[in-house]
C-alpha cells in the first residue's frame, strides 16, 4: 500500500512502524517549498487513524533517528527542486 503525507512527524512515525519512504517531491505551496512523502508499507489506514487519534506510542531513539532521517530526505528534495529550477531558468523554460 503506498500513501503521501506532508507532516515531517507523521512520516517518522510510519518509518518507526515500518514503513519505507519511496519518494520525496516538492510542492510549491504560499510562497515556500513543501515536501510530499511517498510511504509504502502494510497497515497504513490503522497507522494513520492511530496518529491522528493522538494514540500514537515509539520508541523515542527510534522516532529521533526516523525524523533525522525525514529531515535529511527534505533537504536533499528541497536541493533537488532548487537545481532543476536554477537549470530550468537558465535554459529559458518555464514552470
Amino acid at each position: 500500500m503506498m500513501k503521501e503525507v506532508t507532516d515531517l512527524y507523521e512520516a517518522a512515525f510510519l518509518i518507526c512502524n515500518g514503513c519505507k519512504v519511496e519518494a520525496v517531491e516538492c510542492v510549491p505551496l504560499s510562497g515556500s517549498l513543501a515536501c510530499r512523502f511517498k510511504v509504502s508499507g502494510e497497515n497504513l489506514t490503522e497507522l494513520e487513524e492511530t496518529f491522528y487519534k493522538r494514540s500514537a506510542v515509539v520508541n523515542l531513539y527510534s522516532f529521533r533517528s526516523a525524523y533525522g532521517q525525514v529531515n535529511s530526505f527534505m533537504h536533499e528534495a528541497k536541493k533537488r527542486y532548487d537545481r532543476q529550477l536554477r537549470e530550468l531558468r537558465r535554459s529559458g523554460g518555464e514552470l
